[in-house]
């Protein structure tokens, strides 16, 4: 008995053949897909995790930059503790070159007058010594001044019926303070006021041997004034220059008190100047008493 075999078309097998390369070709397509859609996920969630992150660190960056640094009570609205500051003494400023210097003057600190050091002194001037007792400085009665006064007519003006020996001799003062030249300087000559202060020294003297004499030197006008009053700077300069100079042959006792009123310019300074540019502001009659007392305390 014969045993037939059944066997596949030869056409069928060809053509399961021929399917064969296109299958495996797809199959690669697909896998090709399906990695590229697994990197693209990737990809997309790893950058998402990125910006999450970045977006972490710079909220956080956002809110160390706010916050105000941490300065102690600053911090809370409240100003540090400042220490206590004694307040300094009251004090006059002063200089010690002489008059007029182109340079600029050293300036000295000096303490302020005191009332008990001109309890028994007397001051003669002119109108600019006036305002020395009107300010309260110095009373009345220990100032022989005068407007007009020059040291041609001190000797024979009258005040309250008594000439300045006459007062002198009555007061009996320890010191005498004689500041006399700013009438006389726009008709009489430098040297002619010297000698006549000389003379008037001299019977003072006589009629109080045991007060000690001191001359104060006139003091400069403004610049204005100067403008106004042409020559006049040089006029005070050239008789304050004679007075040092008769000073010194003399033996008198002279404070320059010109030196602490004027600028480095040689005009007085306006923080002590009245607005004539020629008479005294209180602050004026201050740093002049502060100043003898100054000079004579550390003579």
């Amino acid at each position: 008995m014969r045993v037939k075999i059944k066997r596949r078309p030869q056409s069928f097998v060809k053509k399961e053949a021929s399917l064969t390369p296109i299958i495996m070709i797809t199959n690669i397509l697909i896998a090709g897909v399906l990695l590229l859609m697994v990197f693209f996920a990737y990809k997309y969630f790893t950058s998402e995790e990125a910006d999450d992150e970045q977006l972490t660190i710079d909220n956080e960056q956002l809110t160390i930059d706010e916050t105000e640094p941490d300065v102690g009570d600053d911090a809370l609205g409240v100003p540090p503790e400042e220490p206590e500051i004694p307040e300094p003494p009251v004090m006059t400023k002063a200089v010690t070159t002489p008059p007029y210097a182109e340079e600029a003057p050293e300036i000295v600190i000096i303490p302020d007058y005191t009332d008990e050091f001109y309890e028994n002194a007397m001051f003669i001037g002119d109108s600019i010594m006036t305002g020395i007792h009107l300010y309260g400085h110095i009373p009345a009665g220990n100032v022989f001044a005068k407007v007009g006064v020059n040291p041609d007519s001190v000797m024979e003006t009258k005040i309250s019926g008594q000439t300045a020996l006459e007062m002198a001799v009555d007061m009996k003062p320890a010191r005498i303070y004689i500041m006399l030249g700013s009438n006389g300087i726009a008709f009489m000559s430098a040297g002619r006021m010297v000698s006549d202060m000389e003379e008037f020294i001299a019977e003072l003297e006589k009629a109080v041997p045991n007060s000690q004499i001191i001359l104060l030197t006139i003091p400069p006008v403004t610049d204005e004034y100067d403008r106004e009053h042409p020559e006049t700077i040089e006029k005070i300069t050239a008789y304050n220059t004679l007075l040092l100079e008769a000073a010194e042959r003399n033996n008198y006792f002279i404070i320059d008190t010109a030196s602490i009123l004027s600028t480095t310019t040689g005009f007085l300074a306006p923080a002590y100047a009245e607005v004539d540019g020629l008479h005294f502001r209180n602050a004026a009659y201050k740093a002049i008493l502060s100043y003898i007392q100054f000079t004579i305390e550390n003579e």
